[in-house]
């Protein structure tokens, strides 16, 4: 049985409790009154009738918990709850990618937490994993967009500018003209040198966020630096980076090139 219908049954069990729980609390305020009240014969029966509701819910309470079991490290491990995510995702019309081990929901990036149980959403740890559920929220996180293709742009522009000279020699930022194109794998070891900054930041991630630039072209750093993202022979090679977007569609990245126009320098 699927994750969403084992929990759907045990809503329905909850639901048997509840009304249980409710009688009980009924029974319970009832009590209360009749105690302000002082009517003794009242209070006794009530207190006959007690025992007998709460020996309910904890009959329904029990047999809600043996009704309901979920391996979750094994759904994970198995792939079955990945098929059943990107079944939810399919039916809510969220196009959820699975591609060289990874998920994505662009401009989100998924991964598993078998232990927890969860699933990481960027760097944020989701536990409400009902895959209906989450395929909501990650609908909702898809909107909130809090990208800033200018401040991305200066980060690249400040690792590019480390870089290009070995490149090109005799190139300068404030040189007007093109410089050499730059691996985007070696622009992205330069901004996670520390393993921490590796792990929160992963090639996956800056790929989404090279993927977000391209669609924002007439951006420019501070000095008036330009960029482009040309494609190579490498992209075939171990230093593509690969993203795909809303639509499934890949999109692939190598290198890329800042060009300082005549006009734009002092």
């Amino acid at each position: 049985m699927l994750l969403d219908e084992r929990l759907a049954t045990l809503e329905g069990l909850l639901g048997r409790v509840e009304r249980h729980a409710k009688g009980m609390l009924s029974t319970v305020r009832a009590l209360r009154r009749q105690a302000a009240h002082g009517d003794l014969a009242a209070i006794e029966k009530l207190f006959r009738d007690a025992p007998r509701q709460v020996e309910q819910v904890g009959a329904a309470l029990a047999e809600a918990r043996d009704g309901f079991s979920y391996d979750a490290e094994a759904a994970f491990a198995s792939g079955a709850y990945v098929a059943e995510l990107l079944a939810a995702a399919q039916k809510h019309g969220l196009v959820l990618v699975e591609r060289e081990g990874r998920l994505t929901a662009f401009p989100l990036l998924l991964k598993l937490e078998p232990k927890a149980p969860a699933v990481r959403v960027g760097r944020r740890l989701e536990r409400q994993i009902r895959p209906s559920v989450l395929v909501e929220r990650l609908k909702k996180l898809q909107t909130a967009d809090g990208f800033h293709a200018a401040t991305f742009l200066g980060l690249l522009f400040d690792a590019y500018a480390d870089l290009a000279s070995a490149e090109q020699p005799g190139w300068r930022p404030n040189k007007p003209g093109q410089g050499p194109v730059v691996r985007l794998v070696d622009i992205h070891d330069a901004l996670t040198r520390l393993p921490v900054a590796a792990e929160a930041y992963p090639r996956a991630a800056f790929a989404c966020d090279l993927l977000r630039l391209h669609r924002h072209p007439d951006t420019r750093t501070r000095r008036g630096h330009r960029f482009s993202l040309p494609a190579s022979t490498g992209s075939k090679g171990a230093g593509r980076l690969t993203v795909y977007d809303e639509h499934g569609a890949e999109h692939t990245y190598v290198g890329i090139r800042f060009v300082l126009d005549a006009e734009a320098t002092p």
